[in-house]
């Protein structure tokens, strides 16, 4: 499996909140420079950015997994379901986990995974064409990122009103920030746009307990 890296820690956001977790960083993207959202994790693909790849089987990750001794998997990116097949096995090995994968919602995930009532999906939507209906709702959560005074809430205000309410209750909107301070001084305005509109808000622990380092 192509990798960026990996390293344990808490999970910071949306399924699996607060839980010990072994995160895979796989390496590279399909959207790459092509994203309409600035990215965050370059380095995962963008080699003027620092990517690099490193190579596990998928002994060596389970391995892993199991000096992690942690009940939960953080699969992200880069765009984990460009490497299904790899996820699949691994997945078979460790039955005995929950499996979160972030992904940018471009790409189906396959049966094996849709199916599988240990794989979480934590979708972040980059391209305006997006589709939810190939995700299964009930173990999916759509991360939706917005910026206090861009026009952002007015959009999403709008597009919200014209989605089926089985989507909209598993919508979650998160505040921009790369640092602790810009979470803090953004959360506030957008919980409380979240509040007045009936919206989900998606806290971003990690931001205030770690700032966004990268590896924790």
């Amino acid at each position: 499996m192509k990798l960026c890296e990996t390293f344990r820690s808490i999970q910071g956001e949306l399924q699996g909140i607060g839980r010990q977790a072994f995160f895979i960083r796989t390496h590279g993207c399909n959207l790459g420079s092509k994203c309409t959202v600035d990215c965050d994790t370059r380095y995962s693909w963008d080699v003027a950015a620092g990517a690099r790849c490193i190579e596990m089987t998928g002994s060596e990750l389970d391995a892993a997994i199991k000096a992690a001794g942690v009940g939960a998997i953080v699969i992200t990116g880069g765009e984990p379901l460009l490497q299904q097949g790899e996820i699949v096995t691994l997945v078979r090995m460790r039955h005995d986990i929950d499996w979160y994968i972030e992904t940018n919602g471009t790409i189906v995930p396959v049966d094996a995974l849709h199916d599988d009532e240990h794989v979480y999906f934590n979708v972040s939507p980059k391209l305006p064409s997006f589709d939810p209906n190939p995700f299964p709702l009930e173990r999916s959560i759509f991360k939706h990122v917005v910026s206090p005074g861009t026009g952002d809430f007015r959009a999403w205000e709008s597009r919200m009103a014209t989605m089926p309410v089985a989507i909209t209750r598993r919508v979650y909107f998160m505040p921009a920030s790369r640092t602790r301070e810009q979470y803090l001084a953004n959360a506030p305005v957008v919980a409380a746009w979240c509040n007045e509109h009936g919206f989900n808000f998606g806290p971003r622990e990690h931001m205030i307990v770690f700032e966004g380092k990268r590896g924790l």
